[in-house]
């Protein structure tokens, strides 16, 4: 019996043959622990895919999201979607109808893009450490004309501190 696998064994494996539009690599979210995310702006809606928890001490401090990052791209490149979304600690799904905008800052002259997914009740927010900002705003906007939702891009690092306490004050 041999060790290696015949890939003709898996052709015929069930896949939702999702066509992806856009694929925004190497997103992160929170404050501690940090989440990496991958948003792919798909035929069927945006499907967001949280993989990887990272503590500032032993994640960052080790490289541990850039291995992880680069882990994810691997597999969305051999295998596609489907594997991405099964291979994720956690998956939402948004139909375009259901999103109200998508709000791209630039970063401004020190930060990263950050790209947030505003829905009427949630909100999802992603630092993106791993495009061009000018790029992804073409790309989102030209997802954006095709199924209806509005794109805002605007100047600066996307983050207020008073925003912030607001949310926690009753």
């Amino acid at each position: 019996m041999s060790d290696e696998l015949d890939p003709a064994a898996f052709e015929e494996l069930p896949s939702t043959d999702i066509a992806v539009h856009y694929h925004v690599h190497y997103g992160m979210a929170g404050s501690f622990p940090l989440r990496l995310a991958d948003l792919f702006f798909a035929d069927d809606g945006l499907h967001i895919a949280e993989y990887a928890y990272i503590t500032p001490l032993f994640g960052l401090g080790t490289r541990k999201h850039r291995r992880e990052s680069r882990g994810m791209q691997a597999i969305y490149d051999h295998h596609g979607l489907d594997e991405v979304l099964l291979q994720a600690d956690s998956v939402t799904w948004l139909a375009y109808d259901a999103i109200e905008r998508v709000r791209l800052h630039d970063g401004g002259r020190l930060g990263r893009p950050k790209l947030t997914v505003s829905t009427d009740e949630d909100s999802y927010a992603y630092r993106i450490h791993d495009e061009d900002s000018a790029e992804l705003a073409a790309e989102i906007e030209t997802c954006a004309d095709r199924h209806g939702f509005r794109v805002e891009t605007v100047s600066g690092v996307g983050f207020s501190p008073i925003e912030n306490v607001r949310r926690f004050l009753p």
